[in-house]
């Protein structure tokens, strides 16, 4: 039951982690194009409001299963377009492969299940921080606190184990080459993460190559075995994590290399194993019928106001060639080529899905009770 719960909680956790990704994402390349300062931090706290929208915010708490990779960009697409700011395919698209590519390997840098939760609560903290208190924007992040209190503080560690599960599944396909995180050697030419072998040991956990006997159910005895990386690692003081803290402020320091990244970054090192075999196709069937049910799920999730035309602004091109695809050393690597007006398969079998469907007045809901994909459409 309680692995259930955890998996039945994992929506707050991905939308509230990837969101302060992407606010963390728009305030660096809104500052970078030299867009005006009020323009700028109009756009984090309209994208902040909606994202915390109270009745948004309630509904999402309760317990759901956790939506597919379609339909959490679907969110964020409107998340993204809910302010004057107004971006083409192609920068939304690099604008998700970021946010994914960010909380991905703080998830797989987190060495416990409610390490997670620390960085759900380090990205709360900095949003608070970056959107300032315009319209309330502040109070609106603080409720959503109390809720994550709420909702995993007494979460028993089968049911963090059970959510951070979920997560991974939800991003293990995802491997975008980033440069800043092949620059730092947190992530290797095949888009495979560097997951750092020292930090902080979880409360009561013992270092690596700790040996206790036991005689009648008593400890007798324990011994120290050395193992490669077991002075790495220290003890718990209680000070939150790191992970989930802007990486991309200019004043940030770099994470020193792992054991690992220096090994595959120095000379002669073995080349990367070769890459997974693609996964078996799906059959056409099976697509369209998954595509159907998220079209008709998510036709709509966040709503927002227009804004007057006189103060939109469009960015044709949200960031820079740099982004993508330089190793540590700066030399080209393969990188996955995204071009947001040309036509592909996939949004090809979509819009032919479109045209033949008869879309109709969805029922109304029961007396007093809201969907979740309406509810944005009064933020």
């Amino acid at each position: 039951m309680a692995a259930s719960i955890g998996n039945l909680m994992t929506m707050p956790v991905l939308i509230v982690n990837m969101g302060g990704e992407m606010v963390y994402i728009l305030a660096q390349r809104l500052q970078a194009q030299k867009i005006a300062d009020a323009k700028g931090q109009k756009v984090l706290c309209d994208v902040v409001r909606t994202m915390y929208y109270p009745r948004f915010i309630e509904e999402l708490f309760k317990t759901q299963e956790i939506y597919s990779l379609q339909s959490t960009r679907q969110i964020f697409d409107r998340l993204a377009h809910s302010s004057i700011m107004r971006l083409n395919e192609s920068s939304m698209d690099k604008l998700f492969d970021l946010m994914i590519m960010g909380f991905k390997l703080q998830l797989m840098s987190s060495t416990t299940p409610r390490e997670v939760i620390d960085v759900t609560n380090n990205h709360l903290d900095e949003l608070r921080r970056l959107a300032g208190d315009g319209d309330g924007v502040r109070a609106l992040v603080d409720e959503c606190v109390k809720q994550v209190q709420q909702a995993y503080g007494g979460m028993s560690l089968s049911g963090l184990c059970a959510m951070r599960q979920s997560l991974a599944v939800f991003v293990q396909d995802r491997k975008v080459k980033v440069s800043l995180f092949l620059h730092e050697n947190a992530q290797k030419a095949d888009g495979s993460f560097v997951v750092p072998s020292t930090g902080t040991l979880a409360p009561g956990a013992l270092p690596p190559g700790t040996v206790r006997y036991f005689s009648g159910g008593v400890e007798a005895n324990r011994e120290q075995v050395p193992t490669v990386s077991s002075s790495a690692w220290e003890h718990n003081t209680g000070m939150r994590t790191q992970l989930g803290c802007n990486i991309y402020e200019k004043d940030r320091q770099p994470p020193p290399a792992s054991n690992e990244a220096a090994a595959a970054a120095a000379p002669g090192a073995p080349a990367p194993p070769p890459p997974p075999p693609p996964a078996p196709s799906v059959s056409d069937e099976a697509k369209k019928a998954a595509a159907v049910g998220e079209l008709n799920m998510l036709a709509s999730l966040i709503g927002a106001g227009s804004a007057p035309s006189s103060d939109t602004f469009k960015l044709e091109s949200l960031f820079g060639s740099d982004i993508f695809g330089k190793d540590s050393s700066g030399k080209s690597v393969e990188v996955i080529q995204i071009d947001g007006t040309a036509s592909t398969e996939h949004r090809t079998e979509l819009d032919s899905i479109r045209d033949s469907m008869e879309v109709e007045a969805p029922p109304p809901p029961p007396p007093g009770e809201d969907d979740l994909l309406d509810l944005m459409d009064n933020a």
